[in-house]
């Protein structure tokens, strides 16, 4: 998985690998940095979040892990700084508001991590109840806020808060679904069915 991301002032492609995470001129496509991250299977399927210079990517095998990077001489140097093995993602991606990043865990648990220390700051569970073996999510950053789409087929309004879980609201909009919903002009697009069959709902959010 890529990204774009300006880390220690320089913009550029940071990337989840099978062998771990890279980061790529946008020039030239010159290696910038590397931090070697291999797992048994290597299953790398989360997105990777960048910001304020760090770089948090996570894998079921090895947990989540804190990458800083800053600058070297005339380069880029990238260090592994911590590793959160009880917060570990499976294929949910998750997404950073400010200094903290928001995911779900191992245990069909939403969290909240500290960018900095990889210190779980709070975690919440009962909202993935499905039939499904493998617990899934998706997260959207709205200003303050964060919308989460369960594989349940709820949507789930919740604030960006390090201090405590607070839920703003939930609707149930489609049914059992692994897929990331796309937003625009107020309206979120998901489909349903975790096979080839399934609808896709347009769904129109109210303020």
């Amino acid at each position: 998985m890529a990204i774009l991301a300006t880390l220690a002032g320089v913009e550029q492609a940071v990337c989840f690998t099978v062998e771990g995470l890279i980061g790529l001129s946008l020039d030239d496509g010159r290696l910038l940095w590397r931090v070697p991250f291999k797992t048994s299977y290597g299953r790398h399927c989360a997105t990777p979040v960048a910001g304020n210079d760090w770089v948090l990517a996570g894998s079921y095998k090895a947990g989540l892990i804190g990458v800083k990077v800053s600058p070297s001489g005339a380069g880029l140097r990238a260090d592994w700084i911590w590793t959160n093995k009880a917060m570990a993602m499976n294929f949910s991606s998750p997404v950073l508001v400010g200094r903290h990043v928001y995911g779900l865990g191992p245990a069909r648990n939403l969290f909240c991590v500290e960018v900095e220390t990889g210190k779980l700051a709070w975690s919440k569970e009962g909202y993935f109840m499905t039939s499904a073996d493998v617990a899934h999510a998706s997260f959207l950053g709205m200003g303050q806020s964060i919308l989460v789409c369960t594989d349940g087929g709820q949507l789930v309004l919740m604030a960006a808060d390090p201090g405590a879980f607070r839920e703003l609201g939930r609707a149930q909009v489609c049914g059992l679904n692994w897929c990331n919903p796309a937003y625009v002009d107020g309206r979120l697009y998901v489909r349903d069915g975790i096979k080839a069959t399934g609808n896709l709902f347009c769904v129109q959010l109210l303020p």
